[in-house]
C-alpha cells in the first residue's frame, strides 16, 4: 500500500461535527429534555393552585423556582440539539486549546498510523482501533472501548479523489490489525482535538 499523507490545521467544525454525534451529548440532552419537561408540569400545577387559592407567597415562590427551572432546561436542550449550540461549545473548546491551531500531519501506512504536531511525533498500530467511522467532513478512528481516537479529515489530502482511496486504505488496515491485549493508548493533544468535552 502506497503511504497517504494528510496535512491541516484542526477547525472548529470538525470539533462540531464529532460533537454532533456524541453519545454523551446526546445523553445530556435526554436529561436536560425530561428535566424541562417535569419543570413545566410542576409550574402549571403550582400555577394552578396559586391562581385558584389567591395570593400564597410560599406557593408562588415554588411557581416562581419551577418556571426558571424550566427555562434553564429548555435554554440547554436548545443549545445540545441545534447547530448554532453545537458551533458555539466547539469553538469554546477551540479557543481554550493552543494545539488545535498547529499543523497536523498524519502519515498512514500498513504498518501505522503516524501524527505530528510541531516536531512531536507519536505512532499508533492499527490494534489500537476498533473501527473507522465516516462523516462529512473527517474520517474518526474508534478506540478499543468505542470513544473517538483520532480524526483524519479529508481536506488534509492534497486531492479530493483521495478520499475513496484514503478509505479503503483505513478500511484494510483495520482489517488486517491483530488487537492487542493491552489496549490502553496514550492521550495526546491530538487525541484530544477528537475527541473533546460535550458535556
Amino acid at each position: 500500500m502506497q503511504a497517504l499523507t494528510l496535512s491541516y490545521v484542526p477547525e472548529s467544525d470538525d470539533i462540531a461535527e464529532l460533537a454532533a454525534r456524541s453519545p454523551t451529548r446526546r445523553r445530556s440532552r435526554n436529561r436536560a429534555l425530561v428535566n424541562s419537561g417535569v419543570s413545566l408540569v410542576l409550574t402549571v400545577v403550582f400555577g394552578a393552585c396559586w391562581t385558584s387559592s389567591g395570593d400564597q407567597p410560599d406557593v408562588s415562590l415554588i411557581t416562581v423556582a419551577c418556571a426558571v427551572m424550566f427555562v434553564g432546561y429548555g435554554y440547554r436542550v436548545i443549545t445540545l440539539s441545534s447547530r448554532w449550540g453545537l458551533r458555539r461549545r466547539a469553538r469554546r473548546v477551540w479557543n481554550r486549546s493552543p494545539a488545535l491551531r498547529r499543523l497536523h500531519e498524519e502519515e498512514i501506512t500498513e504498518a501505522a498510523l503516524t501524527v505530528s504536531t510541531e516536531g512531536v511525533t507519536h505512532t499508533y498500530a492499527w490494534s489500537n482501533f476498533s473501527e473507522l467511522k465516516e462523516y462529512d467532513r473527517q474520517f474518526v478512528l474508534m478506540d478499543r472501548s468505542g470513544r473517538p481516537a483520532v480524526a483524519l479529515p479529508k481536506r488534509g489530502l492534497s486531492d479530493p479523489s483521495l478520499v475513496p482511496v484514503c478509505r479503503r486504505a483505513l478500511s484494510d488496515c483495520l482489517a488486517t490489525a491483530v488487537p492487542r491485549r493491552d489496549t490502553a493508548t496514550p492521550r495526546t493533544p491530538a487525541d484530544r482535538l477528537q475527541s473533546p468535552s460535550t458535556d
